[in-house]
């Protein structure tokens, strides 16, 4: 019985440290300090729509790296959704890229059944795309871009906090 008890608190232990390495309970992670520039990726989207990011300038762009298994995602896709209702007139523009989730088609499916309304890039299929920005360590991680094409701030995870921080730095750069 004793027995038990600690190896059902082992297991515990590990789930919580596992969920905090994904990044759950993470914060934004300030990129302020050098405003280094995004790079000008060139993609199709999964519904063969051509996307760059410099494009896009005088916009502010939100990149976000998911995955169609990533429980944290899920969570987060509504929030983006909303963002993107909110923003999208007012200058804002998401991109999902979704990384080690299979086939487009797989990745379409998921998208179709969250309701996502922004595009969607199979990040699988483009090694450079990856090695252009940070380090992604966990997932979701979300990287926000200035209008004038530079790194602003990116977030690790999902939570309430990161919802809040996100929308307040849209709008602070919005209205820029």
């Amino acid at each position: 019985m004793k027995r038990r008890r600690i190896v059902g608190a082992i297991i515990f232990c590990g789930i919580i440290i596992f969920f905090i390495s994904l990044g759950i309970t993470s914060g934004p992670k300030s990129l302020l300090g050098d405003l280094r520039p995004a790079p000008d990726i060139k993609l199709k989207d999964l519904d063969g729509n051509k996307f760059r990011l410099s494009d896009h300038r005088g916009k502010v762009i939100l990149v976000n790296f998911w995955a169609v298994w990533c429980p944290p995602c899920k969570l987060e896709i509504p929030h983006l959704i909303e963002l993107n209702n909110k923003y999208k007139d007012k200058g804002l523009v998401i991109l999902g890229i979704a990384i080690n989730s299979g086939n487009d088609e797989k990745i379409r499916k998921k998208a179709q059944e969250f309701g996502v309304n922004y595009p969607i890039i199979n990040g699988d299929k483009n090694y450079y795309l990856r090695k252009s920005f940070p380090p992604i360590r966990a997932i979701p991680t979300s990287f926000i871009i200035t209008k004038k094409g530079k790194f602003y701030n990116n977030y690790i995870g999902f939570s309430h906090r990161i919802a809040v921080q996100l929308e307040e730095d849209i709008k602070t750069l919005l209205n820029q």
